[in-house]
């Protein structure tokens, strides 16, 4: 019987940074856009039931230190339906919503926007911030994308038909978990992938977008390194767990994936600017008030096409 791995997550409860406070250039190796506030994670509905979950670092430095992932995600998978999420980010807008709960009379500008402990990656990224629902009966793939902060009323939904890939499967093998994987490769919208997978786990399902192999992807990444996925853990729930859905995603706007595509490139490569213009909020960067806004990172998807 081969081992199963556990995640266990330590929260701490440090609060983080209100959008108001000042960051100095030297403190970040990225510029990238601000996370936004917590999503309310009293609001759930149940969409369906699951047994397993299946948990992934997204670009480990090194795969055995939490703190060295840009963020750690969780795929749940039911009966017919299942949810792909950033680990971290949930247990951070727990812990928020319950802070709350806990201080009901504060005002809104004070409320921590971050509590628990993250990954070493600054600010938002699609990748950590959106969520993905596979629906096996539809067929459909439906993103929901929570955008950077101060730009909720922006916030969208798309669904389209579930993804095909079509894998290559060699003969190349990888251990990952204590579980003997195969190699396939693919090109997917501009990107070529490797993926590693299990066929002692024959679900065909992975990370993010990823699925249609004869078993569970356990590791996958594009060929420039850009992003890679790879599992740390697996935890099988002898009682089925709910799989939920947040009720505020019934009010993103629905749209496209190629508009929402521009959309995140606007917000990634000219976030201030878009912010200021918008919102009428100018946010500084920086402990100069004069200081000059740096050029943000180009934008620069797993999706070219």
């Amino acid at each position: 019987m081969k081992q199963i791995c556990f995640i266990i997550l330590f929260c701490s409860f440090s609060i983080g940074a209100n959008f108001a406070q000042k960051k100095s250039i030297s403190d970040v190796h990225h510029i990238n856009a601000w996370s936004p506030y917590a999503l309310r994670t009293l609001n759930m509905n149940v969409v369906d039931s699951g047994s397993i979950k299946i948990f992934y670092a997204l670009n480990a430095t090194v795969i055995g230190k939490p703190e060295t992932y840009d963020d750690l995600q969780c795929l749940e998978i039911g009966s017919h339906m299942s949810k792909y999420f950033s680990s971290n980010v949930y247990n951070s807008d727990s812990l928020v919503a319950d802070w709350v709960k806990k201080n009901p009379t504060v005002e809104e500008l004070k409320i921590p926007k971050w509590l628990g402990s993250k990954g070493k990656f600054d600010g938002w990224s699609e990748y950590i911030y959106s969520q993905y629902f596979k629906d096996f009966f539809k067929n459909e793939l439906t993103e929901y994308s929570r955008l950077p902060l101060n730009m909720d009323k922006y916030n969208a939904q798309y669904s389209e038909p579930l993804p095909v890939h079509n894998w290559d499967i060699s003969d190349d093998t990888l251990t990952v978990v204590g579980y003997l994987c195969q190699k396939a490769t693919c090109r997917f919208r501009g990107r070529d992938y490797t993926a590693w997978f299990t066929i002692d786990i024959p679900i065909s399902n992975g990370p993010w977008k990823f699925g249609g192999l004869p078993g569970l992807i356990l590791k996958v990444y594009d060929k420039d390194k850009l992003y890679t996925f790879e599992c740390v853990g697996i935890k099988n729930h002898i009682h089925k767990f709910p799989i939920k859905i947040n009720k505020e995603f019934t009010q993103y706007k629905k749209t496209d994936r190629q508009e929402l595509w521009k959309l995140k490139k606007k917000l990634q490569e000219n976030y201030f600017q878009i912010t200021t213009v918008t919102t009428g909020i100018t946010l500084s960067y920086g402990s100069n008030s004069k200081e000059k806004i740096p050029n943000f990172a180009p934008y620069n998807p797993l999706e070219l096409e």
